[in-house]
């Protein structure tokens, strides 16, 4: 394996990285190799593999006032049973006493462990959630396109724009 240095690389050393990477994205297409996983960050490094019919999953941290936030819109802690038991997705060392299931993420400003739990929320309740999410980014975009700053009437008027104006297309 070619060792990295600090050194930039010259332009054909550019261009060998990627018709190798280029080879290897082919050889994955054939199926002569099969798809290793990545170390990049692209992957989510906490990961539950079971779905509970009818909920939505979401990982929180346990900092100050978040959990209580999420209880009281809706979400409920998830047990080990729900997700696979312990010998699945969940070790023992990831639930606590009252038998959430929860995962240490780092530490607090304390240098004390920081923990993460796994909460669930009615589908139903995340859609509607998601809902008015999208019409407030609806509300920015219509007024990007307008020519204001702000869905809620600023102007651009003392911010740099474009002389062809600023121009968005939908994807």
């Amino acid at each position: 394996m070619e060792q990295h240095s600090t050194k930039a690389l010259t332009p054909e050393q550019k261009r060998e990285r990627v018709e190798a990477k280029a080879l290897i994205r082919a050889e994955n297409q054939r199926g002569s190799r099969s798809k290793r996983a990545s170390f990049n960050g692209t992957e989510g490094k906490l990961r539950i593999g079971h779905q509970i019919e009818g909920y939505h999953l979401h990982i929180f941290n346990d900092e100050p006032g978040r959990i209580d936030q999420a209880l009281n819109v809706g979400y409920e802690f998830v047990s080990p049973d729900e997700v696979g038991g312990t010998a699945v997705n969940v070790v023992s060392r990831n639930t606590d006493i009252g038998d959430k299931v929860r995962f240490m993420v780092g530490t607090n400003g304390n240098n004390e462990p920081l923990y993460a739990y796994l909460m669930k929320i009615r589908q139903e309740f995340y859609d509607e959630d998601q809902e008015v999410l999208q019409a407030k980014n609806d509300q920015v975009d219509e007024a990007i396109r307008g020519g204001r700053l702000t869905g809620d009437g600023h102007t651009t008027e003392g911010f740099y724009k474009p002389r062809e104006g600023i121009k968005m297309s939908r994807g």
